[in-house]
């Protein structure tokens, strides 16, 4: 980590952020593409430890932190990040169509927060093509592929945004091993979603249904905490056994306390991520978990996780798996080894025994079941 911090960062740092993150992928296929490399990266940064495996949606992770959608846009890099010692790796987002995304530049990062403004526009190479890039690159990790609408930067009517995210699911049915559907991204048209309201995202969550060999589905969507527009997304999704839960995107914009000072930041477009972030998605874990039939439903944590403490907060207050993304720019691939070591270590202070047994348990809210 030091060496990465101290030595690596400031010279990457010197260079175009998508630039470093095109070449950083490049040489992580390559890397990935041989059991020489992924042998080499887990004995570097993989950590093993029986405490931390976990079961969710009928799926076995060997430890709850995953790779955040977002960093592998394309699957490029899928076996080198599992080697890295991801318990799971979410590749995406893909839409149905392929997309160049916004005008460059549309990545900046702020040092000083630990933070990046993100404005991609969701480019990817389209669900067939990822699909069949996915198909070719066995991973240990679960892998998970995260879906939306192609972005064409205009509004479309609900019915053809349905009909986009069944086409994007139907070439990952035989590799996928879950589907995370990414209802209100806020680098498409702001964040704006027809499945706010609840029909539409039952219509969705009906055509879904009759999808044969449909993986668990988990669904992402603009963090919040208000109680009426939960209930209409719980009751949307009530009948369909295959939600397996929840995950939440950022809100666009950069509204957070931050030491970067604001002539440098409020020009930039786009979303926040990294750091800052924290509290707000605690909150929504917090929220969330204790409205969710737990039974039914599980909780995926993403947002301003840097270290084991981070991580384990989300955890105590209901996340049963956490991702990470901007933490690996600003601490490099030590991060990974780091917080798995870093939780092993929490659970045993507070004389857990399993990773599962940590979820909720700072969590005073009691579930409407």
């Amino acid at each position: 980590m030091s060496i990465y911090r101290h030595l690596m960062r400031p010279l990457l740092f010197r260079c175009d952020p998508e630039w470093i993150h095109e070449r950083t992928l490049s040489a992580a296929e390559w890397v990935g593409a041989a059991a020489t490399g992924r042998n080499l990266l887990k004995g570097l940064f993989a950590h093993q430890d029986a405490r931390l495996a976990t079961e969710v949606g009928g799926l076995h992770f060997a430890n709850p932190l995953g790779m955040a959608a977002g960093f592998d846009k394309n699957g490029r890099a899928i076996q080198a990040l599992s080697a890295l010692g991801f318990g799971f790796v979410e590749v995406g987002s893909v839409s149905a169509h392929a997309s160049t995304g916004n005008p460059r530049p549309r990545l900046f990062r702020l040092p000083l927060d630990e933070a990046v403004v993100v404005n991609y526009g969701v480019p990817n190479d389209g669900a067939a093509a990822v699909a069949a890039r996915v198909a070719g690159r066995p991973t240990d990790a679960p892998l998970g592929i995260n879906l939306v609408e192609t972005n064409t930067g205009q509004p479309i009517a609900p019915e053809a945004v349905v009909a986009e995210f069944v086409a994007a699911v139907k070439p990952f049915t035989r590799r996928a091993d879950y589907i995370a559907l990414n209802l209100n991204c806020p680098n498409t048209t702001g964040g704006v979603s027809p499945f706010d309201a609840g029909p539409h995202l039952r219509d969705l969550m009906q055509e879904y249904a009759a999808i044969d060999g449909l993986p668990p589905v988990f669904l992402k969507f603009t963090a919040h905490t208000d109680p009426a527009r939960m209930a209409r997304m719980l009751e949307a999704v009530d009948p369909f056994d295959f939600v397996k839960g929840f995950a939440f995107n950022l809100p666009p914009g950069k509204d957070y306390p931050l030491q970067s000072p604001p002539h440098l930041v409020e020009p930039l477009p786009g979303t926040l991520c990294g750091a800052p972030v924290r509290e707000m998605i605690d909150a929504t874990v917090k929220f969330w978990y204790g409205r969710i039939d737990r039974t039914r439903h599980k909780i995926i944590g993403i947002g301003g996780i840097s270290s084991a403490e981070d991580a384990y907060r989300k955890i105590r207050l209901g996340a049963s798996l956490v991702q990470l993304y901007s933490a690996l720019v600003f601490r490099g691939p030590g991060i990974v080894r780091q917080v798995n070591a870093g939780l092993a270590r929490l659970l045993a202070r507070d004389g857990l025994a399993h990773v599962a047994e940590a979820v909720g348990i700072a969590n005073e809210a009691k579930a409407v079941v």
